[in-house]
């Protein structure tokens, strides 16, 4: 089943045993539908796209959106800037001239819907010294369950030196902005362009 179908409940066919049965454990969400329902409740936009085409298209309208022109995009992945040519940055740059940072990811966390990070896209600046948007752009192979899943498939995927600066994108929402505790938080307004192929 296509992720479509998964986040948006495609019908299946369903035998009499799996009914809502008190004895039976409550079926769970799948991680990709778990993580876009947190992401989007938390005040994250999440836009899905088939192909690049149409990842193209998106990424049009989030700047259009916001009156963003391509020279206030902060990028220091050069494949990201190919893809959607815009320029790629030297590190040493002035992060505040920007209005947006368009990043990749490690990983997309499902249970706190939020974006595990680390030096290899935020480089060595801390989230507070970069603009307050973020466009993250993904793909479907990037969904864990947890933190702690997330973390394990980090130290596996750099084996030989594990990353530095590891933290996690969370959605800025502005009814914690009031609470106190939240106080010095550097979650960032997000936006996830997650590709299918």
């Amino acid at each position: 089943m296509g992720f479509w179908s998964k986040l948006f409940g495609a019908k299946t066919r369903t035998s009499k045993l799996s009914g809502d049965s008190p004895y039976l454990p409550k079926k769970k969400d799948e991680v990709e539908v778990t993580f876009a329902t947190l992401f989007t409740q938390k005040g994250g936009k999440f836009i899905y796209s088939e192909d690049c085409k149409s990842s193209d298209h998106y990424f049009k309208l989030i700047l259009e959106e916001n009156h963003w022109k391509n020279e206030n995009v902060l990028c220091f992945d050069k494949n990201l800037s190919d893809r959607f040519h815009i320029s790629c940055q030297p590190i040493n740059i002035d992060a505040n001239e920007f209005k947006v940072f368009l990043i990749s990811c490690e990983y997309l966390i499902a249970n706190k819907g939020s974006i595990l990070i680390c030096n290899h896209q935020l480089k060595d600046f801390k989230l507070d010294n970069l603009p307050p948007y973020i466009i993250v752009y993904s793909g479907l192979d990037n969904f864990v369950n947890d933190v702690s899943e997330g973390m394990t498939n980090l130290k596996n995927k750099y084996s030989d030196r594990l990353p530095s600066n590891i933290t996690t994108l969370n959605v800025k929402n502005s009814t914690d902005e009031k609470d106190f505790l939240s106080y010095g938080n550097s979650a960032k307004s997000l936006y996830l362009l997650l590709q299918e192929s």
